[in-house]
């Protein structure tokens, strides 16, 4: 909005109380006359001037996902986004909008897929694009990007620097999302940083889950993820000459390893 709330606001009073002539409110109230023509012509009533200026100070999504209860297709995709954005994604400032972008690997087209339609489905009205990240000649990455204005307010836990350097909890409204979508926000977490790999004990191969991340925050996160989904998880850190040191989760339970291939499975 280019003139205040209240100006528009008492245009549009004057306006529904009778007074249709725009020469007459610009010489009540001041405003200049092309303004409240613009005005009329763009919200037409006091109702939709409301509208506007509630999505101005806080889009009707993230009053969905942090005001109502979790249970619709709206909060499930929110979580996984949250989970792909913790491992893999970042937000950075393009002039006076945000970009979210996540990179991921491109040898899983069905993660790529996944996380776009996520996106796409939170805001239907923006398009995610696909860049391709080229290293020694050949495709390596694919980013998936979405400009938005609001992105932080969608992601709070963005903030200067790397996230493991920094403090990342879930706010209270978050926390609900997950508790719901469990399992959404493990296949973020997993789809980003995850793995399933081979472990081999006394010649004979084991199947089993990894996650390995450096921010210690968002470890906790994952492990507290398989707790609501009653996996058993152990954890190394990994050694390192850097203060940051990488920790690996992993879960190793035939029956945990059994039921995580039949709702998730190997990365592709």
């Amino acid at each position: 909005m280019t003139r205040s709330y209240d100006e528009y606001r008492q245009i549009m009073e004057l306006w529904e109380s009778g007074l249709k002539n725009k020469k007459a409110i610009t010489r009540l109230t001041g405003i200049p006359r092309a303004t409240v023509r613009d005005c009329i012509e763009r919200f037409e009533t006091l109702a939709q001037l409301e509208a506007e200026a509630a999505e101005h100070v806080e889009p009707t999504l993230l009053r969905v996902l942090k005001r109502e209860l979790p249970g619709n297709l709206i909060h499930e995709k929110y979580a996984y986004v949250l989970g792909i954005y913790l491992g893999d994604g970042n937000i950075s400032k393009v002039r006076d909008v945000y970009r979210l972008r996540v990179s991921l690997d491109a040898r899983y087209p069905n993660i790529i897929s996944r996380c776009k339609e996520a996106l796409e489905t939170l805001l239907p009205d923006n398009k995610a694009s696909l860049v391709e990240i080229y290293y020694k000649g050949r495709v390596s990455h694919i980013d998936v990007s979405m400009f938005y204005k609001r992105w932080i307010d969608f992601l709070p836990q963005h903030g200067a620097g790397k996230k493991h350097t920094r403090s990342i909890q879930l706010h209270d409204w978050q926390e609900r999302i997950v508790a719901a979508y469990p399992l959404e926000f493990f296949r973020g977490l997993y789809h980003s940083d995850g793995s399933r790999i081979n472990n081999r004990v006394n010649g004979k191969v084991y199947p089993r889950y990894q996650f390995t991340n450096t921010s210690p925050d968002i470890v906790k996160l994952f492990c507290d993820t398989c707790d609501l989904l009653n996996l058993h998880w152990t954890e190394k850190t990994r050694p390192t000459s850097t203060e940051f040191s990488a920790k690996d989760v992993y879960i190793s339970r035939r029956k945990d390893v059994e039921y995580l291939d039949s709702v998730i499975g190997p990365k592709n």
